[in-house]
């Protein structure tokens, strides 16, 4: 017998796999960015504060891509399902995901630099 999976059920295990991989990010603020960053000090995400912008920049690389392709999400099912995440596990909300492939070596370099808040 054959099983689909539903886009409710994939929605489910990436959250999952987003917790357990993502879910004690430490928050650090720099000027007006508000980073979140795991236990090595490596950003995943960031935005910023006190601006118009609305939006949050995911790292691709660790994030964005794991989901596209060992889920098979496209950028729509995606971003929703970064955009619960993150409303549900640090309470962010009003932010719009995106993916941003920055350059990690200076996001380090800030990252090790942050004030814990």
């Amino acid at each position: 017998m054959k099983y689909m999976i539903t886009e409710n059920k994939i929605n489910q295990v990436a959250l999952k796999w987003l917790n357990n991989n993502f879910g004690d990010l430490t928050k650090l603020v720099k000027d007006d960015r508000t980073f979140y960053v795991d236990k090595d000090q490596k950003p995943l995400f960031y935005y910023y504060q006190h601006s118009s912008n609305e939006f949050i920049n995911i790292n691709y690389d660790r994030i964005w891509v794991f989901l596209k392709f060992m889920f098979g999400m496209e950028y729509p099912q995606t971003r929703d399902v970064i955009r619960y995440w993150l409303k549900e596990t640090y309470n962010l909300r009003g932010l719009k995901p995106m993916y941003t492939q920055w350059s990690m070596e200076e996001l380090l370099e800030e990252a090790y630099n942050l004030k814990k808040k």
